[in-house]
């Protein structure tokens, strides 16, 4: 499989809060290629399917595979793409995935990093990809993919590291592992060249996250970085109080560094830009 997680996404919510950060990013990832317009793409990792939108608008003589692991993203992609006719919804892990057709473009934004093996997944991308020979242009054929980099979130991340060591939580951290791997640029380009990939771009970029109010970072948090601490608790009341209790002590650590340093509310993203072209 290729995410780890044990429990589903809150798609709904996801939705609303992915519109401040992973939309932008995505935005930004799409506008790294002339598009011709009639490209069958590949969106690993679509999520709710806001930037599958943006691609097929970008394609509308083409096609978008859109493919995600979690039944809840995929119910909600249905939902935002059902007006779409050059959108196919696959559920389906990235390592994994077979498409009905060989395709121009894997665009993936926010996703890659929740997969541990990195070269099964472009392993992958390589069989789905068409061959070189299909090109129009030597980059025609290509990845086009952002994730979180080494160096990700680590002040985030130690933080809620430090709660998980207090003793009304250990208990349910005694076999955790980091969900996340969060590849260098070196790493990454070593495994791309191996594989086959020519032209290859691969470099990092810090993204300083700002929220306009704690009210809106502590429902993106909630919702998207904690999640695979807050699923380690169970679904009853219990494990809401914990998960409660769990967020509290996460907002009340940040409140105080932000009154220290007069400083706002954050997170510190470090990205992944992946750009490569599918070798022969």
């Amino acid at each position: 499989m290729g995410y780890r997680n044990k429990g589903s996404w809150d798609a709904r919510t996801y939705d609303q809060v992915s519109r401040l950060v992973q939309y932008r990013w995505g935005q930004q990832v799409i506008k790294w290629r002339k598009w011709r317009g009639d490209e069958i793409v590949m969106d690993a990792g679509c999520g709710s399917g806001l930037l599958t939108k943006l691609l097929a608008k970008q394609v509308p003589r083409g096609k978008v595979y859109a493919v995600d692991i979690d039944s809840n993203m995929i119910t909600q992609a249905k939902n935002n793409l059902q007006s779409l006719d050059n959108v196919e919804i696959i559920e389906s892990s990235l390592t994994d995935v077979k498409l009905p057709r060989k395709v121009d473009v894997i665009f993936s934004n926010a996703a890659l990093h929740w997969i541990q093996d990195h070269r099964k997944a472009f392993q992958n991308f390589c069989e789905i990809l068409k061959p070189a020979k299909d090109s129009r242009n030597n980059n025609d054929i290509q990845l086009l993919i952002q994730c979180g980099g080494h160096g990700n979130l680590q002040q985030t991340i130690t933080s809620l590291q430090r709660i998980t060591h207090l003793d009304s939580f250990k208990r349910y951290f005694t076999e955790w592992k980091q969900p996340w791997y969060f590849a260098k640029p070196d790493d990454t380009d070593k495994l791309l060249q191996e594989i086959g990939y020519t032209h290859r771009t691969t470099y990092l970029h810090s993204d300083h996250v700002v929220f306009p109010n704690l009210q809106t970072y502590a429902k993106f948090v909630k919702t998207v970085v904690m999640k695979p601490y807050l699923e380690r608790f169970a679904v009853d009341n219990d494990g809401y109080k914990l998960k409660t209790i769990f967020l509290d002590l996460f907002l009340d650590e940040n409140e105080k560094c932000i009154n220290i340093s007069k400083a706002q509310w954050f997170l510190d993203y470090v990205r992944l830009n992946i750009i490569a072209d599918r070798g022969s």
